[in-house]
């Protein structure tokens, strides 16, 4: 991702930390195996694209879900995950240029990484994802959001549901799905004059391990998932979520320029 702004020290350390145990993960989870269900249940092979230290992947692995196949920019990461999830096809890639195939996964999933990546590779990002994804398979993307969009960085924008669901049309795309989510603890932050904003070199925004489960609010997202999975639309919440599906279209159109050389 060029230009980005270099991740703290200690990033990757503090998301493992949490990402198994905190309400707000487990509860992104819950959304997932709400909108992915009959997916889930017919198997791989699934992509996480920027899967970091590989908490999605184990979550699917622990589901039966196989094969599974991830990567993230981050060599750290990408070690993290291998030896969390010794099984998958983990490597360092961004997601402008997938070292897979066309049409090789069933799945593709990819968790809080769009709105990181340089505006320039936007477009042929979401391509690579297109491409490397079955006629009939399903994209999960989930990103962060709110009620308009706007931009801090080349590196770093807040999507609203419409330009969300735009880019992945432009990239050949046709969302089944598409809404906001985490709808009160966004409305709490919103209180309290927070918002999502982009990250710095010093600080991470990863909150610490928790001292207790708190399981009524990864329960509450559980509850927003069965109502997306539904179609309900939900109006606001500081993540989105789209389940989508590529449209036909000529092999000309979906090819990557790369994928010759692989």
């Amino acid at each position: 991702m060029s230009g980005a702004v270099p991740l703290p020290d200690g990033y990757f350390e503090a998301l493992s930390r949490v990402e198994q145990d905190h309400w707000w993960h487990r509860g992104m989870r819950e959304i997932s195996e709400a909108l992915l269900r009959e997916r889930l249940r017919c198997g791989g092979p699934l992509l996480d694209a920027g899967c970091g230290t590989g908490g999605f992947l184990a979550w699917a692995a622990s589901l039966g879900v196989a094969p599974l196949a991830g990567v993230d920019p981050s060599a750290e990461a990408v070690e993290r995950a291998r030896v969390q999830v010794p099984g998958a096809d983990v490597r360092v890639a961004e997601l402008a240029a997938l070292p897979f195939s066309d049409a090789s996964f069933a799945m593709v999933t990819c968790n809080d990484v769009l709105q990181h990546v340089d505006e320039h590779d936007v477009a042929r990002s979401i391509s690579e994802l297109r491409r490397v994804l079955r006629s009939d398979g399903v994209l999960l993307l989930r990103t962060n959001g709110g009620r308009r969009a706007r931009r801090e960085r080349p590196d770093w924008r807040l999507y609203d549901r419409a330009t969300l669901v735009a880019e992945l049309e432009r990239a050949g795309f046709r969302c089944r799905r598409a809404s906001h989510v985490n709808v009160l603890g966004s409305a709490a932050a919103a209180v309290r004059g927070r918002q999502p904003t982009a990250p710095t070199g010093t600080t991470h925004g990863i909150p610490a391990p928790p001292r207790h489960p708190r399981r009524p609010f990864s329960g509450l997202l559980r509850l927003e998932g069965e109502l997306v999975r539904r179609g309900v639309r939900l109006p606001f919440g500081h993540t989105l979520v789209a389940l989508a599906e590529p449209v036909p279209a000529p092999e000309s159109t979906t090819r990557s320029p790369v994928s010759a050389e692989r």
